[in-house]
């Protein structure tokens, strides 16, 4: 979407008062490489398994140009994960590239905890790893007990995710927004948001 349609955006995020600007996916520098039905669009394993080390280049280089157009309308442009940017390329890690090749000055980085944590990595210690680059985190709780085949997120401490070092590393990072974020449910969405609202509060970090 921005790619075709930045200008539009940035006018509208204006127009709302907004201060971030996120993208929340990759993109393959040539996405014919991958057929995919209407039904497996999105995060589908072929998908995923077609990024190479070039296209995550071509990400960085589109990311800074991007960022350089937010940041002269007065915003800030951010990058949000999900577990694409996990999956090695040789030895290469593209998250870490991603913050190796990007400029601190451009892009700023929407680290999603849970996401980070199903993907086999430590938030914790990518925030003692990148203190200046990552301004914000979306919290989020999965039963990884279960494995990995069926996610579904669930209320903040009902899953396996730790967060108390996750926020003691974030006291020493410039996190600017912490968002609480579940998408599956249980029980009633408003008795969940409850749990959640009732888990950071008695969060004591």
């Amino acid at each position: 979407m921005l790619q075709p349609q930045l200008d539009s955006i940035l006018d509208y995020a204006k127009q709302l008062g907004l201060q971030y600007v996120v993208c929340s996916s990759p993109s393959l520098q040539d996405p014919s490489r991958v057929k995919l039905s209407p039904k497996e669009s999105g995060y589908h394993e072929a998908w995923v398994q077609a990024f190479t080390l070039d296209d995550w280049k071509w990400n960085v280089q589109q990311f800074n140009q991007i960022g350089s157009k937010v940041k002269d309308r007065g915003m800030h442009f951010g990058y949000h994960n999900h577990t694409t940017e996990f999956r090695k390329v040789g030895n290469r890690v593209p998250y870490d590239e991603l913050m190796r090749l990007t400029d601190p000055d451009l892009v700023t980085f929407e680290m999603d905890c849970g996401w980070v944590a199903v993907a086999g990595y430590n938030p914790a210690q990518y925030l003692e790893k990148y203190p200046t680059r990552i301004s914000m985190l979306h919290v989020k709780d999965f039963d990884l007990k279960k494995g990995t085949a069926h996610l579904q997120s669930t209320e903040l401490g009902r899953g396996t995710i730790d967060y108390r070092p996750i926020f003691e590393a974030a006291k020493k990072a410039r996190i600017t927004h912490y968002f609480v974020e579940q998408e599956e449910f249980d029980i009633p969405p408003l008795e969940a948001i409850k749990a959640d609202a009732q888990y950071m509060r008695n969060l004591k970090v």
